[in-house]
């Protein structure tokens, strides 16, 4: 009896290794995954700034206007976003972070008094 209590809790040890692996990895994996989608997107964003603020700069003949004027769009975009988005995207990407931490558990086995240790 002692033996077998041994090995049920050698193997829930091992369980438990193996989810938090699984877990790491779902999380790890989904970060990498969203910081190069995050480069990528800031690179395109960057591009179009400023083709954006060199037309402007054609358009009104001045340097300075032309990119203050993008940089007022930007600051505008950042106050919207503080005042009605960022409790809405916070509860979602936490929620991202705790599906894909979660993830592992729902294709582990089931275990019951049938199966053997």
């Amino acid at each position: 009896m002692v033996e077998l209590i041994k090995k049920y809790v050698e193997n829930r040890i091992q369980l438990v290794k193996l989810e938090l692996i699984g877990v790491l990895a779902n999380v790890a994996a989904g970060l990498i995954s969203s910081f190069l989608i995050f480069i990528m997107g800031m690179l395109i964003l960057l591009m179009f700034s400023l083709s954006l603020a060199f037309w402007l700069t054609g358009i009104f003949n001045s340097e300075v206007i032309g990119f203050a004027i993008v940089g007022g769009i930007y600051t505008l975009i950042f106050i919207i976003y503080l005042r009605f988005s960022k409790n809405i995207i916070d509860t979602k990407v936490k929620d991202a972070i705790v599906t894909a931490a979660l993830a592992d558990e729902e294709e582990l086995p089931e275990f019951n008094e049938s199966t053997e240790l």
